[in-house]
């Protein structure tokens, strides 16, 4: 799910403090990547399943769901012996390892066989999405399936809406409709149905942390900041792994004032999806708050290194000439 960020306007006030941490250490290698590809037996690709990837010996890196054609993608990694895993309801756990010390790319083609224990496991668990309930009528399931194209490979968002409306018409307990119809709601910025999709996919299964996330988005975009942190930490109770949640939070708690919080939860989104981008600005922007210029500059370069001509391009690249010119200053 794509969040959109909006720049934020700072005064420019610089003073020579401590550096905050971030998820790197400084001057590693992050030239690696582990990727692949996930299937079925009989070799039908494994879309939407969750892939999981820590450093051998503990500690998450990362996680990510396969696109249409099972694959997975963990670019800019450090030098290190890593673990993947992959869990899917019904199916056994799966893990390989993935060694980066002796190679800068390592390729897994992984196979999801069914688990026959499955049905004596606690039902209870955060939902993968992807999994269709059996239940769902055939015609809901067809009109989310039109609706998943529309928005996703066509990009033609009304339609894609009607959809999964009427997807959700049909069959109100269908949770991975109400989610996605959610995200399309979000994108059309019409925040009070959105919130209610979304809330709707709560009651179906309360347990499933991406409509946390999304809703503490919709709240965030409203400053209904109190209601957006509750939901986010609810979110974050099930899967603290979760780069999007600490993202998210992290821009309440700045909105909030609470530099300290919104530091460590930028942070921890960094350390999750070191190349998300925009992540960096966020930090950036905590650093000016916090009065820290010299420590900010890096983080609004590392976006522009990342994402050079993305959605904050311009803005960040004026921040980041403004600092120059403070720090030069200063020096005289």
């Amino acid at each position: 799910m794509r969040f959109k960020l909006n720049a934020l306007i700072v005064q420019v006030c610089l003073l020579s403090l401590t550096p905050l941490a971030w998820a790197q250490r400084p001057g590693a290698p992050v030239s690696g990547e582990v990727h692949g590809q996930v299937r079925y037996v009989g070799g039908a690709p494994a879309e939407r399943v969750l892939v999981r990837l820590e450093v051998f010996g503990g500690g998450m890196v990362g996680q990510v769901l396969t696109d249409r054609n099972g694959a997975f993608r963990f670019p800019r990694l450090e030098s290190l012996q890593y673990v993947v895993t992959i869990r899917a309801p019904g199916y056994r756990e799966v893990q390989q390892q993935a060694n980066l010390k002796t190679s800068t790319s390592e390729y897994l083609l992984l196979q999801l066989t069914p688990d026959p224990n499955a049905r004596n496991r606690s039902a209870d668990k955060a939902p993968v999405l992807g999994v269709v309930d059996a239940s769902i009528p055939p015609e809901a399931q067809v009109e989310f399936a039109k609706g998943k194209s529309a928005l996703l490979e066509e990009k033609r968002i009304d339609e894609g809406r009607r959809h999964l409306e009427k997807a959700v018409t049909l069959y109100p307990n269908f949770l991975e409709a109400q989610l996605l119809l959610g995200t399309a709601l979000m994108e059309a910025r019409d925040w009070r149905k959105a919130e209610a999709a979304l809330r709707q996919a709560l009651k179906i299964n309360d347990k499933t942390p991406q409509a946390y996330f999304a809703l503490g988005e919709v709240y965030r975009q409203q400053n209904r900041n109190q209601e957006a942190e509750k939901t986010l930490q609810d979110g974050l109770s099930l899967d603290d792994n979760a780069w999007q949640g600490h993202f998210t939070l992290g821009r309440v708690y700045l909105a909030l004032n609470d530099i300290v919080k919104a530091g460590r939860e930028a942070g921890r989104a960094l350390q999750l999806k070191p190349d998300f981008a925009e992540a960096y600005v966020l930090a950036g922007n905590i650093l000016l708050r916090a009065k820290k210029g010299a420590e900010a500059l890096p983080m609004f370069e590392e976006y522009l290194r990342l994402a050079p001509k993305g959605p904050l391009a311009n803005e960040t690249r004026g921040i980041v000439e403004t600092l120059k010119q403070a720090l030069a200053d200063k020096k005289k």
